[in-house]
């Protein structure tokens, strides 16, 4: 009996995992739809200059085109930037294959964060018995559908892929990193020693990546060193070492020195006191409705959580204060090194890092009412129990809410827009992104035909830039985005 019981139990929890997984993909069709309109632009084009060229050459060679990625790498090492997992994957941005195939940038990201962030919660919640086997697959689609209806700067978040794959797979890597690291302070001997290795391969590879998601992942390491220093468990500090040591390589390259020569640092007084009020506004300001509704959406979980023994439940304030200072330590390093406070693309991480910060503190404050405060959530679970249909009435409006309205940022010019579905059907009605599809798709085939060794190309014009997809553009004069070089021409004039 209790199997059959049990047998209904899943086939229930899998069914409702169904629908809500059909129900994000329709609210995301809008944005996988006006992405199949996206074109490269800016430093698409010299990152990818010499795999383009191997691809011309030999076509879809793998050889020949992981040979050309680690030429960009090397050159991009000694002369612009140290990032060197970082411009091996730039250098192989879709488009090289064809500028329709740059559609793919969209499903990559969101692909990415999916992917890392169901393996970090089936790391974390895989022992847990109460957990159903959907949880982790139904949560992680939850916060990266949060991610995408909320960034603050969509553009180079999701659509260009220069800048969203510069931060977003390290970022996604750091969070499945955190799931390694959790799993292996709870393995000993061979385990222990294989989740080292992976953690070990994960910090290096993102080291190589943007420096912020670099020190995102140092700390979170650091942090877990610190807890398992009292037990006597070390391994943490071989993933630690390596993390370090390939920052270290990052920093120390001839490319790094160039990029940071044209920038206007400031003090360290300065940048500790810029960051901390950054960090301030920031969190106030990014305590919108999108976030509430999430939080309201992942309450029945926290209190299901709740239930179990968890040392951060005796001091909830805790993850609060730990997701600031992770906040304040990601605003510092961009205010210490440049001065400012970032990129758009910069800031979605930051952003992202405090949506997670938000809902683990949710957890870690349910924990603390129910284990330390004995307060009862039996009747909000019956409630729930009793009232499911409702419930999941309810849970869809909150989902839909956060599509339509956006989320702020910091930065000037970025914000009063919708949530980023609601922004792609308005803008796909509007018919800006078809006809920035169209003029860049003409441009192409300038660019590309083999009669005309000297080209000439116009500058988009306003309705020929959708919010959602434009970056940046070609100014009038001469090529000053490589494209001559790029498609094998003696010239390109901009009108």
């Amino acid at each position: 009996m209790s199997k059959n019981m049990n047998k209904k139990q899943n086939e229930k929890e899998t069914r409702r995992f169904l629908e809500f997984a059909l129900l994000i993909f329709l609210l995301l069709l809008p944005v996988f739809i006006i992405a199949l309109y996206n074109r490269p632009s800016a430093d698409d084009f010299g990152y990818s200059l010499l795999t383009h060229a191997a691809f011309v050459k030999d076509g879809v060679s793998p050889a020949s085109l992981l040979n050309a990625a680690m030429q960009t790498d090397v050159y991009y090492y000694n002369n612009w930037q140290g990032l060197y997992s970082s411009a091996f994957l730039l250098s192989l941005q879709p488009a090289i294959f064809g500028e329709k195939w740059y559609a793919l940038t969209t499903f990559l990201v969101i692909g990415c964060l999916f992917v890392c962030l169901w393996g970090s919660l089936h790391l974390i919640l895989g022992k847990q018995n109460s957990m159903h086997r959907m949880t982790a697959p139904a949560l992680a689609l939850l916060l990266t559908y949060a991610f995408v209806e909320g960034m603050p700067n969509p553009v180079e978040g999701l659509f260009w892929f220069n800048g969203a794959m510069n931060y977003i797979p390290f970022f996604a890597l750091t969070l499945f990193n955190g799931g390694v690291i959790l799993r292996l302070s709870q393995e000993k001997g061979y385990k222990a020693l294989a989740w080292t290795i992976l953690s070990c391969v994960i910090a290096f590879v993102v080291s190589g990546g943007h420096q912020v998601a670099a020190l995102l992942n140092l700390m979170l390491i650091f942090l877990a060193l610190i807890i398992q220093v009292p037990k006597k468990r070390f391994w943490t500090a071989a993933p630690l070492a390596v993390g370090l040591a390939g920052l270290l390589f990052n920093l120390s390259s001839p490319g790094t020195a160039v990029r940071v020569s044209g920038f206007q640092s400031a003090s360290m007084p300065e940048a500790i006191v810029k960051s901390f009020v950054l960090a301030v506004f920031s969190l106030i300001r990014w305590l919108d409705v999108p976030l509430l509704c999430l939080l309201t959406l992942l309450l029945p979980l926290a209190v299901r959580l709740a239930q179990k023994d968890c040392p951060l439940f005796n001091r909830p304030w805790m993850a609060i204060a730990t997701g600031f200072v992770l906040v304040w330590a990601m605003l510092w390093l961009p205010s210490y090194t440049m001065g400012g406070i970032g990129p758009g693309r910069l800031i979605n991480v930051v952003w992202m890092t405090f949506v997670l910060s938000a809902c683990v503190s949710e957890v870690a404050f349910v924990g603390w009412l129910v284990q330390k405060k004995h307060i009862d959530f039996s009747r909000f679970i019956d409630f729930g129990n009793k009232h499911s249909h409702e419930g999941a009435l309810a849970g869809a409006a909150l989902i839909l809410c956060m599509a339509c309205i956006g989320g702020d940022t910091v930065k000037e010019g970025l914000d009063n827009h919708f949530g980023t579905t609601l922004e792609a059907v308005y803008e796909l009605a509007e018919g800006k992104p078809q006809a920035y599809a169209a003029a860049l798709d003409e441009r192409a085939e300038r660019l590309t035909d083999p009669e005309t060794e000297n080209v000439i190309i116009r500058c988009l014009n306003d309705e020929e830039k959708p919010y959602l997809l434009y970056f940046s553009d070609v100014v009038s004069g001469p090529d000053q985005w490589g494209l001559a070089e790029y498609y094998g021409k003696n010239s390109v004039i901009v009108e």
